[in-house]
């Protein structure tokens, strides 16, 4: 035997170590939530993205199944591609005054007003977590109302006094 050659001992030795290190590296790389989604901001910046981009496949991944399901897909489709570019640059300016992550369930980002198209748009986005991480719901969503009534129920979260 060499003295290059390391010992069978100890290789069978480090071999298990070694093996528990890779197995435990590839665990955490796999979790179930992306990391596109990690976040609200993230949600909206990939959302952004894949506007300016004109990637609707990735666009649609950033709403919520709640949402998708209130949506017929061709359609979205089409309107998203019928959309005037006035419009899409209109979206593409909003800026975020604040992010509020409410508890592990329910988020909102605030837009600033003077980057909205008109005073008309909702200042708001709404999200929702779900197993792939953040996504964008509507204020219609049942789901979204729950977890908000729950929040004010349990003191995660009070309403502004305007309202």
């Amino acid at each position: 035997m060499s003295p290059f050659t390391p010992p069978y001992n100890l290789i069978m030795k480090l071999l298990p170590r070694a093996f528990g290190a890779l197995l435990f590296g590839l665990l955490l790389s796999c979790g179930s939530q992306d990391e596109q989604f990690e976040t609200p901001y993230d949600t909206f910046r990939v959302h952004q993205e894949a506007i300016k981009e004109g990637d609707l496949d990735l666009l649609w991944k950033t709403y919520s199944l709640a949402y998708r399901d209130q949506q017929v897909r061709a359609s979205w489709r089409r309107q998203w591609r019928e959309m005037p570019n006035e419009k899409t640059t209109a979206l593409l300016r909003r800026e975020i005054s604040e992010e509020e992550i409410i508890n592990d369930q329910i988020a909102y980002l605030l837009f600033d007003p003077t980057t909205l198209e008109s005073e008309r748009q909702s200042p708001f986005f709404y999200f929702i977590r779900e197993s792939e991480g953040w996504k964008i719901t509507t204020h219609l969503d049942s789901t979204f109302h729950q977890a908000l009534e729950r929040a004010i129920e349990q003191g995660e979260y009070k309403l502004p006094e305007s309202f």
